[in-house]
């Protein structure tokens, strides 16, 4: 049984760098404990893209979330 790589989007990478960065931070005494909130941030944002990914069948595409419009 072969299965299909899944593609890696730009923003699966942005968070796998956070990712790496993290779980550095959370080995510094003083930090610590505001990385591991940062970790679980980024464990929560990693699910979503998840399930958004496997609803759509595609990575997501940030370039078609329209911009809003300044208020004047």
């Amino acid at each position: 049984m072969s299965t299909t790589p899944t593609p890696t989007s730009k923003l699966q990478t942005i968070l796998a760098i956070i990712n790496a960065a993290l779980q550095g931070l959370t080995l510094v005494p003083d930090i610590g404990g505001a990385a591991q909130l940062g970790l679980t941030f980024e464990s929560i944002l990693k699910n979503a893209l998840a399930a958004y990914q496997a609803e759509a069948g595609q990575p997501i595409d940030l370039t078609k979330i329209p911009i809003e419009t300044p208020v004047q």
